[in-house]
Formats: C-alpha cells, structure tokens, sequence
C-alpha cells in the first residue's frame, strides 16, 4: 500500500470483487414507498476483515447515484465527492454489529441502511430508491452492470 494512498482508495482496492452469495432480493413498490432490501453472505475465509469495505463501498454507490427530492435541491451539489467523514457520521456499532445509515447527505436523498454481522452476513435496505442496490452489488463483485444485447 501506498502511505500518500487515502484510506477510502484502500477500502475500495481491497473490497471490490469481493465473492458473495445472495441470499434474498425483496423489493416492494408503491409509489413513493418502495422498499428494497438485499441480504448476502460475504463468501471469503475471514469476512470480518472486510466489513468497514463493505459499509464504505456501498454507502458510497448509495451516494453516487443519489439525487435531490424535495426541499434538499437547495444544498445539493452536483459534483461533490463521497467523503470519509460522512461514511463515518452514519456509522454505528450496536450489539456486535457494525450499521451504516444514510438519510439525507449533503442534499442527496440516500434512504440507505448496511447492517455487517460479524461472519459476514449484511442486510442493504433502501427507501424510495427503486432497485438501485441491484446495481451496487454488481459494482462491489466487480461485475458489469451493462449486458451485450
């Protein structure tokens, strides 16, 4: 590792591809209260030592692809980068488990949960944000989203 090298660069370098197994994909929609929740298994020999990864590579897709809603259009900005210090205002550890929780940042509208239990079972639970976290799956297993038709 590189010492100059950010600690979000190390977290993505060493999450992205990682192997998982998806366990349940629920998604219900009505309009304005969809619910969309993934519960996957992190498939390596020792999953704990991924766990900040994990939280920090899928709050940061929730981020990047998060738009203004409502009264938030007036702080948002367009090009502003996922920060370390946001990752860490959302973060919490409760009863052994690590959990990250996005509501609104920076004027992007997240609605976003990651639950990491240790053994490497993690619960990814959106609102109002369609079927988005489909997406941010294949991006932490280093997959393509876009298929040749």
């Amino acid at each position: 590792m590189n010492e100059q090298e950010p600690l979000s660069h190390r977290y993505l370098k060493e999450t992205i591809g990682l192997q998982v197994n998806i366990i349940s994909n629920d998604y219900s929609g009505f309009k304005d209260n969809e619910y969309h929740k993934i519960v996957f298994q992190v498939n390596e020999e020792e999953p704990d030592i991924f766990s900040l990864g994990i939280l920090y590579c899928l709050s940061l897709f929730s981020f990047i692809y998060a738009g203004p809603r409502g009264y938030s259009k007036k702080i948002f900005k367009p090009d502003e980068e996922w920060r370390l210090d946001y990752f860490l205002e959302g973060l919490e550890f409760i009863d052994g488990t690590l959990k990250y929780s996005g509501d609104y940042v920076s004027g992007r509208h997240m609605k976003t949960t990651i639950i990491y239990t240790p053994g490497g079972l993690v619960t990814l639970e959106t609102r109002n944000r369609g079927k988005g976290a489909d997406r941010w799956m294949l991006h932490l297993q280093g997959k393509k989203h876009i298929q040749p038709v």
